[in-house]
């Protein structure tokens, strides 16, 4: 997480989660982030892998050109970036994690800009989490940015990161894991070498 914004939306929730899995929705107090309101959003879970943006702030909807509440988080991606989302929001979901990253975001004209984002576990209902506060923003945004609608978006970067340290199953305290979403292979010529 570079962004001042993700920082700082980080270190907001982290003190009100006090050592806990997950804050509650109620504890989140706008007025304590007014600041960031305007990059930050809040995603409820509507079934087994559906995120739908319950609010999002006034610079989010307006950089992507389109009005965001009520509409899926996992839409937003093509099918091959909504497996590893996907994987990611179900750490968030499942295991308390923290997720961040950056993505592409690119207009009609092929116009294009980079974002972070980040991925916070909220707890609204119940002891289950079930909501996620998140921010996205732009990364060095181009003086065009909201003047033309973004039309598509290319994860490039995906992280995990637990608080209070790796789950004991991932038996190894204090990491980070990565997930990167684009994997390189490198071929190498060759093949199979026969001797007479």
């Amino acid at each position: 997480m570079q962004q001042p914004t993700s920082r700082q939306l980080y270190a907001y929730w982290d003190t009100i989660r006090n050592g806990r899995i997950a804050p509650r929705r109620f504890e989140i107090e706008p007025a304590k982030i007014a600041g960031l309101l305007r990059e930050t959003f809040i995603a409820e879970c509507t079934g087994l892998l559906a995120f739908r943006f319950r609010l999002a702030g006034t610079r989010v909807c307006q950089q992507f050109g389109r009005e965001l509440r009520g509409v899926d988080f996992l839409s937003l991606w093509p099918v091959h970036d909504r497996d590893a989302i996907g994987s990611l929001v179900r750490n968030i979901i499942n295991d308390g994690a923290v997720g961040h990253g950056l993505f592409l975001a690119r207009t009609e004209t092929n116009r294009q800009v980079a974002f972070e984002f980040t991925l916070m576990p909220l707890i609204h209902t119940g002891s289950s989490i079930n909501r996620i506060l998140g921010s996205i923003t732009a990364i060095e945004p181009p003086f065009w940015l909201g003047a033309e609608p973004l039309t598509s978006f290319e994860a490039t970067e995906l992280h995990l990161h637990w608080p209070d340290g790796v789950p004991a199953f991932m038996g190894n305290d204090g990491a980070e894991v990565v997930r990167v979403v684009r994997r390189q292979f490198r071929v190498v010529e060759g093949g199979l070498s026969r001797s007479d």
